[in-house]
This record gives C-alpha cells, sequence and structure tokens, in this order.
C-alpha cells in the first residue's frame, strides 16, 4: 500500500486528459476527413475514452483512500504504545521514538519521518504539522493538535496519553459507524442505475420493438406519424446515452455520500460506466 502525492495525481490527471484528448482528435479527424470504417460507432469510441480516461485518477484515488484509511486504523495503537512508553518516566519526545520502532503498517515510515526530523534538530509542533500534511485526514489533525498541546503542558504524559488515545478509538468508532450507514446510500445508487437499465431493457424489446416491427403498416396512420420517423436504433443510442450519464453522475454521487469526497466517486462512475455499455453492447 504507498501514499499518492498530490503531485503524482496531478500528473496522472494530466496524463489521462492527454490520452482523452488525442483520442478524441483522431475521432474528430476520421469523422470529417478520413472517414475510415471503425469497430465501434463514433459515441461508443467517445464513451470508451471516457473510460480509459476515468481509470487511471480513480485507480489512483482508491490507493490512496485506501493508505489514508490504514493510516488511521493505526493510530490508536499507536497512541495506545505511546502511552505505554510514557509509563516509564521518559518525555513525550523520547516516547514517541520508542513508539515509532513498532509496525503500523503505513503509520511506521511517517512515524519514523517525524523521529528523523527531530533528530536533526527540528521542532517538534512543526514535525507534528507536517505529519498532518501528509496524511490529511481528520484523526491524523487531531491527533497533531493533541499531541502538541501534550508536549507544551508538559508533566506527566501517560494519563494524558491514555485519555487522548480512548477519544481517537471512540472518534474512529464513530467514523466507522458513519461508513457503515451511508453505504446504504451507496447500494441505493447502484440499485437506482439498474432498475435504469432494467427499464431501458424492457421498453426496447417490447414497445419500441414492435413498433419499429409495425411501421411499414402503421405508415399511413398520420396521428402515428412522429413516432414513425423515430427510429429504434435511434432511441436505442439516446438511452445509451442517457445510462452512462446515469452511471458517471451516479458514481460522483456515491462517492461524494460514502465517502465525502467526489474523487472517491470515480472508481463507482467507472463501474457504472463499464457495466451500462457491456450491457448495451452485447445484451440489449
Amino acid at each position: 500500500m504507498m501514499r499518492v502525492s498530490k503531485r503524482d495525481k496531478k500528473i496522472v490527471i494530466l496524463i489521462a486528459a492527454v490520452l482523452g484528448l488525442i483520442q478524441i482528435t483522431t475521432l474528430l479527424i476520421n469523422e470529417f476527413m478520413l472517414k475510415a470504417d471503425l469497430v465501434f460507432k463514433t459515441d461508443q469510441l467517445i464513451f470508451l475514452t471516457l473510460i480509459i480516461v476515468l481509470f487511471p485518477p480513480a485507480m489512483i484515488n482508491y490507493v490512496d483512500m485506501r493508505w489514508r484509511l490504514s493510516v488511521d486504523k493505526n493510530i490508536p495503537e499507536f497512541l495506545r504504545e505511546l502511552s505505554e512508553a510514557g509509563r516509564t518516566g521518559v518525555t513525550l519526545t523520547r516516547a514517541l521514538d520508542l513508539a515509532s520502532k513498532r509496525r503500523y503498517g503505513p503509520l511506521s515510515s511517517e512515524l519514523e519521518k517525524i523521529v528523523t526530523k527531530l533528530s536533526w534538530g527540528g521542532n517538534f509542533e512543526d514535525s507534528l504539522k507536517k505529519f498532518a500534511e501528509r496524511i490529511e485526514t481528520k484523526l491524523a489533525k487531531r491527533t497533531s493538535i493533541l499531541l502538541t498541546e501534550i508536549n507544551r503542558s508538559g508533566g506527566d504524559i501517560k494519563d494524558v496519553l491514555d485519555t487522548v488515545s480512548r477519544h481517537i478509538r471512540e472518534l474512529q468508532t464513530i467514523e466507522d459507524e458513519r461508513r457503515s450507514q451511508l453505504r446504504t446510500y451507496v447500494a441505493i445508487v447502484y440499485i437506482a442505475f439498474f432498475i435504469f437499465i432494467f427499464i431501458d431493457y424492457i421498453l426496447l424489446k417490447t414497445f419500441f420493438a414492435k413498433i419499429e416491427s409495425l411501421k411499414e403498416s402503421l405508415s399511413d396512420a398520420g396521428g402515428l406519424f412522429l413516432m414513425k420517423e423515430l427510429s429504434y436504433e435511434h432511441i436505442k443510442t439516446m438511452m445509451f446515452h442517457m445510462a452512462i450519464m446515469q452511471g458517471l453522475f451516479g458514481g460522483l454521487i456515491a462517492g461524494k455520500m460514502g465517502e465525502g469526497a467526489l474523487g472517491a466517486g470515480l472508481k463507482h462512475s467507472l463501474i457504472l460506466i463499464v457495466i451500462g455499455f457491456l450491457i448495451f453492447l452485447f445484451i440489449i
């Protein structure tokens, strides 16, 4: 599990955007100049380009989110070990040094950076501030602030650290409960998408398919003249476009509700768009 820096995120997004731009430019050149035969229709290729553009940022956001969650998961255990080290009567800085030698997954490397900076004469509060800025989670920021205040107050730290450890664990429990409750809303987005696809399938295979088969026999019926002008393929294409848009924005909403960030919804958008694309390509 690796950390993804803001710079790496920007590079990945830039590369994905450039690839998308190249693909769209190629499609436009073929559409208006070369006019070569393609395996897929133009609109299908545009949505395939959308999938290609979304994939790298979605994976980067997913990996980065997993890394942050893993760090947060280990913070309560780290504070408990910090408290145990404090029981020996050492200072908070020394207790941090002792606790950092244990394994806390991705958190260990961040603690080692703090200890290394302190060993080179760095300021304790600045080191904690940089730690919170690197992690960029609410739990890490709260931990940084609490440890800073403990360091300022001085004195016997073990009881205070015990209290802080329990407080952080309670905050994490509340956050886990919140995430668990919001998973229901994420599931609703997926259910709504599949209902939309199912309705499209029923309409196309029953209602519009029958109208298409009766088109010639109804050619003289003036009341149905407008319906006659709407071809089956045109309606199918419109529904395909709507399904892709439903997947894109539904996924973003799922990420915002479930994890509090639109970027976290990219993976949901990617999944829904791929499912919609494959269903319309092979089933409908």
